[in-house]
């Protein structure tokens, strides 16, 4: 569809920084890159890479987020966790608020925090280590963080939000893989391919298939 550019973001880089001055964030690249502004249509962690969209016209903006928006929109994305889970399927809804006055880890659950759902499905499995696939119906600030941690599988590379493990991976090992639209406008699918940094900690886990 006209005006839209879908970016694969690299890892150490947030998809927006703090003006449009900000040379640290995926953002300004862009617009450095096309010579031209570019808005940000969802937010994406400094170490989360994959799929990140953005338009070029700020009239775009509201009418792309309203097709993104669950459930026409759906955003999926690959995790690795810690522990071999116990489930194929699995919904998490526990909201998601301010627990804490720490600047950094200030999130987490909270009954009366904002409403958060998380699908996950497993894909693969090593001796102490999951792939999940995970879909997310809410975009809260670390929604997929804090969520996988809260059930005892925090991410690989975690550090917010599991202090107390062994981070294991210079980075959380969360990717963005795809969105997808079923609206029966084009496009209706936008993938990236997993970065190698997770390719091979899969390999070094020694995850298997579940079949």
């Amino acid at each position: 569809m006209e005006g839209l550019l879908a970016i694969d973001k690299p890892d150490d880089l947030p998809s927006t920084g703090h003006n449009l001055e900000d040379p640290d964030c995926l953002q300004y690249s862009v617009i450095e890159h096309t010579g031209a502004m570019a808005w940000a249509l969802h937010q994406l962690d400094a170490d989360t890479t994959g799929v990140n969209l953005f338009v070029r016209r700020k009239e775009l903006v509201p009418q792309w987020k309203d097709r993104m928006a669950f459930p026409t929109g759906r955003k999926t994305y690959l995790a690795i966790v810690h522990g071999c889970v116990e489930f194929e399927t699995k919904r998490i809804e526990s909201p998601i608020g301010v627990v804490s006055s720490d600047p950094v880890r200030q999130l987490g659950i909270h009954p009366d925090g904002q409403h958060a759902a998380t699908k996950l499905r497993l894909l693969e499995h090593g001796p102490k280590s999951s792939l999940l696939e995970v879909q997310i119906e809410t975009g809260r600030t670390h929604q997929i963080r804090i969520h996988l941690a809260s059930i005892g599988h925090p991410l690989f590379g975690e550090d917010w939000y599991a202090p107390d493990r062994p981070r294991e991976h210079h980075r959380q090992a969360l990717h963005a893989w795809r969105v997808d639209f079923s609206d029966n406008q084009m496009p209706n699918r936008i993938q990236s391919d997993v970065p190698c940094d997770l390719t091979d900690l899969i390999r070094h886990l020694d995850m298997r298939g579940q079949t």
